[in-house]
């Protein structure tokens, strides 16, 4: 329904439709995760089962290898990448709550977040999995 209501004050000019888009649904997921009851629902065994790899049949041999060098990247980064990712992908955690629970600038965060995305890039570029 945003998309649609705001869809006249797209502007081609200003960038491509599709990040147009994305940034919408980013800021409507974002309004929503500052809306939610802030309960700590987190399960550790949960949270590891999730980012376990599955090996249900319903996904595909590539599927599967993608998922596996994601899980192989992403345990090659050091301690503290690993736990911001794991905070940020599995527990769902927005940055706000993840530098009051590291104890770090929000700011910082962003970065060793961004850090930790371009490590495990470079990683599945390695692996043949992203170009």
């Amino acid at each position: 329904m945003r998309v649609f209501s705001s869809l006249a004050g797209y502007d081609q000019a200003k960038g491509a439709f599709r990040a147009w888009l994305s940034a919408i649904a980013r800021n409507v997921a974002r309004k929503h995760w500052r809306r939610r009851a802030t309960v700590n629902t987190f399960d550790p065994e949960l949270a590891d089962a999730m980012f376990a790899i599955p090996a249900e049949a319903s996904h595909s041999p590539e599927q599967r290898e993608e998922m596996s060098a994601v899980a192989d990247c992403v345990s090659r980064l050091d301690e503290q990448l690993g736990e911001l990712i794991r905070l940020r992908y599995v527990r769902g955690m927005t940055t706000r709550g993840i530098a009051a629970e590291a104890g770090m600038p929000e700011s910082t965060v962003r970065s060793r977040l961004g850090e930790a995305l371009d490590c495990i890039e470079r990683c599945l570029q390695g692996k043949g999995i992203v170009q």
